[in-house]
């Protein structure tokens, strides 16, 4: 408590009780006084001020204040997923968008076409066989090219390794189309080697890419059908020629629809639960 002079005045020149002059302190100042209804003695002239305590980590404090990415600091926002291969289809232009899935739409068109021309006519001619796998091979081989070029923000690592999966294919497409009148035997050889080798490359790659995509399971299922198809026709005799190319008619359906599912799923938005 602070002194009184004779004339009735404190020791800053002041009347007890009256509102302290600019630049004065007041006794007792910043500490909450008994009632707990503000700060200091004169409490009728100080605000009661809200104390926002700091966490760690950038943790959100009392006040709630809000992050540039829309939730509170210390929390990552929907702008930052953590993840520098995560592929951002929904960021691609509409042209784009379009010509993606127009190619999907191809390849699973014409590798259903193929299933279906194996399973209908597995008399003819490995000849035939030769022709219809060489060409799917190449239309596969291209369009993973393309789309691999036309995909924005996807790694550099991702797009040479689809570059290279898409030159491999098409240039196994171009050896079979060229050799597609040697004898039965030579083909089914080649057949063997080129088939198998190509849907286990194809395989291994899509299992690579499913985990970044909103809907895997026709990616994982896709990719799956394909590796067993290619180790089950490399480890194939010769005698059993009719029973590969049903075994491929199967797997080039399932793959042509899994694409073609793929071809209306690219770029969408996934719902949310």
């Amino acid at each position: 408590m602070s002194d009184q002079n004779v004339n009735g005045l404190d020791s800053n020149g002041q009347q007890p009780g009256s509102q302290p002059e600019y630049g004065a302190y007041a006794p007792n100042a910043g500490n909450p006084n008994a009632a707990g209804d503000g700060y200091g003695d004169n409490n009728q002239y100080y605000a009661q001020y809200t104390q926002y305590t700091y966490t760690q980590g950038g943790a959100p404090n009392d006040g709630g204040y809000q992050g540039y990415s829309g939730g509170p600091y210390g929390q990552p926002g929907p702008g930052h997923p953590g993840d520098p291969f995560k592929l951002f289809e929904q960021m691609l232009p509409q042209q784009a968008k379009n010509a993606v899935r127009a190619l999907y739409g191809v390849i699973g068109v014409a590798a259903v076409v193929l299933g279906l021309a194996l399973l209908l006519w597995p008399s003819h001619t490995l000849v035939i066989a030769a022709v219809l796998l060489g060409i799917y091979f190449v239309v596969s081989g291209v369009i993973r090219i393309v789309s691999s070029i036309v995909e924005l923000g996807l790694p550099a690592g991702w797009r040479v390794l689809n570059v290279f999966v898409g030159i491999l294919l098409s240039i196994g497409g171009v050896v079979v189309l060229k050799n597609a009148a040697l004898s039965g035997t030579t083909m089914l050889v080649m057949i063997t080697l080129v088939v198998g080798i190509g849907w286990i490359i194809e395989g291994v790659t899509a299992l690579l890419e499913s985990w970044k995509l909103p809907k895997s399971g026709w990616s994982v299922l896709y990719a799956i059908v394909s590796v067993i198809a290619g180790l089950i026709v490399l480890f194939a005799p010769l005698s059993s020629a009719m029973w590969l190319m049903v075994f491929g008619g199967i797997a080039l359906i399932v793959m042509g629809v899994a694409s073609i599912v793929r071809a209306f799923s690219f770029g969408r938005t996934p719902k949310s639960k």
